[in-house]
């Protein structure tokens, strides 16, 4: 450290690649402080340049993404959020200027016109950038930790599933013939649309009832390509197909035996379908013809009136001279609606909701963690109230105390006064406790042994071996314990 002829004191050191460095500070004693912080994080190793971090934030992201490796698609999808959103805001941005408040600001911006998902990705990259900035000692912290998304609740309230009912019923009847194949496979076997439109016929196995999932295909700018793996390792799998999704591709394959490598569902020249041209000329009209997003009905001969919701939560109208004019101008005008991904989410929650092990839907559907199962596409059924109720409608889980038969050789031991007042049961007895048999066996009153230990044929507890002895081994016993304030029951088997 030395004095410099203006009276400040300069700070120098050299970094951890030998070469010379200074900073000048007011006093003597922030010098030292600056020294002693310098020379402290060059020997735990996380030193960072003061002067490196006024490489722009442009020109960073060139270097970036020449050492990057990713997909295709992934490639594309970066390109388009850095052009549309990241490089008109911190392209010319230092990265040391680049701090919490300004990125917080930014992305509260983005939410008042992008999605909350979409505005995370966006944060999500910006976030990635700068921490591959940290790793090369430009910065020394990620200035997008702790910001916060604007959440849009109008935007979360929407549904993201179908029950059975309502897609056999209403919208599997609404799809065209020729394409209820692949809404089929999504919804019977929780296919992605990419594994659904890149699935070849030689993955497909009627006779067992088997898809294998392997084949994928990816959209890009140039076209749709089809890729030999699906999105992640636990994608490759073999999924069960239900009867219906069965019978529908037998339809579609007919009497004649496909070319293995022939896609299961291709479009008129062979090749896989575009989302984008799926969704706009057979999704979002099947979705109004089946009344789940807005509705067409004939109000006159050769009148037909349209009603779809709009962004603001209004429904427009109009009338239209077919039905054919009316579906498409509601599909095209529509804002909103279930999406083709979405019958995997509903998949995945018929499993769930109907007691499939996490484990088994997760090695179904190609996620690698439980987590992802539950969390992002386990979702509340319509019927939850009436499941609750179910689980109490068994009448073995109701307590009805019968009146005990008089038996002469045995009687119950007298009650004191006192502990029958006070509502206890009688010491060294029952404590109350009865067995309850599935098969309609006679409730035997037990002897006074507490816990939850199970009791064989052999048990000594039981004071009626005869009625202990007709009950078949597989009988289910409920032991009831009853005490002033609670009831417990707790399952064995006799």
């Amino acid at each position: 450290m030395s004095k410099t002829p203006a009276g400040t004191y300069r700070a120098n050191w050299r970094d951890s690649a030998n070469r010379q460095k200074a900073k000048t500070f007011r006093t003597k004693k922030e010098a030292n402080a600056y020294l002693a912080e310098v020379e402290g994080a060059i020997n735990r190793g996380t030193y960072v340049d003061p002067h490196a971090g006024r490489m722009r934030f442009g020109e960073f992201v060139t270097r970036w993404l020449a050492g990057r490796s990713v997909e295709v698609r992934t490639a594309e999808r970066t390109e388009s959020m850095l052009r549309a959103h990241l490089l008109p805001q911190w392209a010319e941005w230092p990265l040391a200027r680049i701090d919490y408040l300004a990125v917080q600001e930014w992305v509260t911006n983005l939410g008042r016109t992008l999605a909350p998902s979409t505005t995370a990705k966006h944060l999500g990259m910006l976030s990635m950038i700068m921490q591959t900035a940290i790793r090369a000692r430009l910065i020394a912290v990620n200035p997008c930790e702790g910001v916060r998304i604007p959440r849009n609740r109008a935007g979360e309230a929407r549904a993201g599933t179908i029950s059975r009912e309502v897609f056999l019923g209403r919208l599997l009847p609404a799809v065209p013939a020729e394409h209820r194949g692949i809404v089929c496979a999504a919804a019977g076997a929780g296919l992605r649309w990419g594994e659904c439109a890149g699935l070849p016929w030689e993955a497909v196995d009627l006779d067992r009832g088997l898809v294998h999932v392997a084949q994928v295909a990816v959209e890009t700018h140039g076209g749709v390509v089809l890729r030999a793996y699906p999105k992640t390792r636990a994608g490759v799998r073999a999924v069960p197909m239900p009867r219906f999704l069965v019978d529908e591709l037998r339809r579609r394959r007919g009497a004649g035996s496909p070319d293995g490598r022939a896609l299961v569902f291709a479009d008129r020249d062979g090749g896989p379908h575009r989302r984008s041209n799926f969704r706009r000329r057979v999704w979002l009209p099947s979705l109004v013809r089946a009344g789940l997003l807005g509705r067409v009905t004939e109000v006159a001969p050769g009148r037909w009136l349209a009603v779809w919701p709009d962004r603001d939560g209004r429904e427009p109208r109009a009338e239209f001279a077919t039905e054919a004019a009316a579906v498409a101008h509601a599909a095209a005008s529509a804002v909103g609606g279930l999406r083709f991904h979405d019958l995997r989410h509903s998949y995945i929650t018929w499993l769930v909701t109907d007691g499939v092990p996490v484990n088994v839907v997760r090695r179904v559907v190609g996620h690698e963690k439980a987590s992802t199962t539950l969390d992002r596409y386990t979702h509340t059924p319509d019927d939850y109230a009436d499941r609750v109720r179910l689980t109490f409608a068994d009448d073995s889980l109701t307590f009805r105390p019968a009146p005990h038969p008089a038996d002469p050789e045995n009687p119950p031991p007298p009650v004191p006064e006192g502990e029958a007042a006070k509502g206890r049961p009688p010491s060294g007895g029952d404590g109350g406790r009865l067995w309850f048999g599935s098969g309609g066996v006679e409730p035997n009153r037990l002897s006074g042994h507490g816990g939850c230990n199970r009791r064989g044929p052999s048990a000594p507890g039981l004071r009626t071996p005869a009625a202990r002895t007709s009950m078949p081994q597989s009988t289910l016993i409920r032991r009831v314990l009853f005490t002033p304030r609670k009831a417990k029951f707790i399952d064995s088997c006799l």
